[in-house]
């Protein structure tokens, strides 16, 4: 089942800065995150949580590191988790910083919910997101297990890291970032701390300024779901944010909308309802984009080339395909003389990279 929430524009900042932290270009990053417009500069706006696992699932997926999350966790100074961490740095105790995260952690992403836990040895800080990335687990434990070091001193790191999820390298490489033995296959993530924490001082603790921090929080925090609403807005940018998912997925050879489903955290079925609503649907647009490969395809081969590389059994098949489905000979188009419709208007669908040859072709 699709995690359902939402997540601030701030935790899209957190995201992007964690990647160029680990080394990838700031380019890079904006265009692999395809997020729509500006909307990395719009401050405290909400986004679908899909919109997010999309955005960091292409940057994971770019990284040659499988623990970027750990490591850019580890480069991330104070102030990148915005009012997060200046509420924990104006806390007097371990314990009140703790209170603040898991009450305010919404602020940055609500698909998920965080607890803590208190024995007689230990403070364990939890957190659960069933169908969430492993990633973006990854990125949240490492973030608060690096402050805890920053705030409190080595004596108070982890004494030990559980994930959900299994791991993504060897054990040995965990434990090498995260500086504390680590497991895997739990029922949530855990950071287990000494008890001792609760009671640490917080030697930046400032209570008048946390005092104002925290009227900010609640006022922000009573705005979330009011702000989802406002992520509806996003719907008219759904169509171009799913092109993009679409011609990745056929750079890849399924672009099925089970597939594309996956990169936004929804299901197929969902995904149909969100196009129909826009008026278009995954056929249309999958002609549409098949259509350009091709054009683009003949504005630099000869037609017999392109009728290779696209998979037809010959010349003469792709040709009649082409001209059925728009009305064009490819030499027309590959001539410049004629332009193909951005639509395109036969019965069968015209093959891209990765793709077939219709029935009959």
């Amino acid at each position: 089942m699709p995690v359902q929430g939402s997540a601030s524009t701030e935790f899209l900042r957190v995201l992007a800065t964690a990647a160029v932290k680990d080394g990838l270009e700031v380019d890079d990053v904006r265009r692999v995150m395809a997020v729509p417009g500006d909307l990395l500069e719009r401050r405290g706006a909400r986004v679908p949580i899909a919109l997010v696992r999309r955005a960091w699932s292409g940057l994971t997926a770019r990284a040659a590191d499988p623990l970027l999350s750990l490591r850019a966790a580890r480069r991330l100074p104070p102030g990148s988790l915005d009012i997060l961490d200046y509420l924990a740095q104006t806390s007097t105790t371990g314990a009140e910083a703790f209170e603040q995260l898991t009450r305010y952690l919404p602020l940055l992403a609500d698909a998920g919910r965080v607890w803590t836990e208190v024995d007689r040895r230990s403070f364990r800080f939890r957190h659960a997101a069933p169908g969430g990335l492993p990633s973006l687990a990854e990125l949240l434990l490492g973030l608060i297990a690096e402050r805890a070091r920053a705030m409190f001193g080595p004596a108070f790191a982890p004494r030990l890291v559980r994930f959900a999820h299994a791991p993504s390298s060897t054990a040995s490489a965990y434990e090498e970032v995260l500086g504390a033995p680590v497991q895997f296959g739990g029922d949530f993530d855990e950071l287990v701390f000494d008890r001792d924490i609760v009671r640490a001082p917080v030697s930046s603790h400032d209570p008048a300024l946390r005092g104002i921090l925290v009227a900010q929080a609640e006022d922000a925090l009573s705005r979330v779901h009011l702000d989802l609403r406002a992520a509806s807005s996003l719907d008219r940018e759904f169509v171009p944010a799913f092109r993009h998912a679409l011609a990745l997925a056929l750079d890849a050879g399924d672009p099925s909308i089970s597939r594309i489903g996956e990169s936004f955290g929804m299901s197929a079925r969902t995904l149909q309802r969100r196009l129909a609503a826009a008026r278009v649907s995954h056929r249309e647009l999958l002609q549409e984009l098949r259509l350009e490969r091709a054009r683009q395809a003949l504005a630099a081969a000869q037609p017999k080339a392109v009728s290779h590389e696209l998979g037809y059994s010959s010349p003469s098949a792709f040709h009649r395909a082409f001209k059925r489905w728009t009305g064009l000979t490819p030499g027309a188009v590959a001539e410049g003389g004629a332009s193909p419709p951005a639509g395109g208007g036969g019965r069968s669908a015209l093959p891209g990279a990765g793709g077939k040859p219709s029935a009959g072709a």
